[in-house]
């Protein structure tokens, strides 16, 4: 006996829309070139995580501003 279905379809796999990873780092600052780099790496070890995190900072760096 199999299970009845309740959706009309397999389930689909959508994308994850790639402006959750963009980032533009400030050229010159140490924590934007630091957190290029972990998403860098984050995207080579498929880490989905690790890179929307490092895009974040990114976006989110004073670049060496005091608050």
């Amino acid at each position: 006996m199999t299970a009845p279905q309740n959706f009309p379809g397999p389930p689909v796999d959508l994308p994850i829309d790639d402006w959750l990873y963009e980032a533009k780092p400030k050229a010159g600052c140490t924590a934007c070139s630091e957190l290029k780099a972990a998403l860098v790496l984050a995207a080579k070890q498929g880490d989905a995580t690790a890179r929307f995190e490092a895009a974040r900072n990114i976006r989110h760096c004073t670049h060496g501003a005091i608050e």
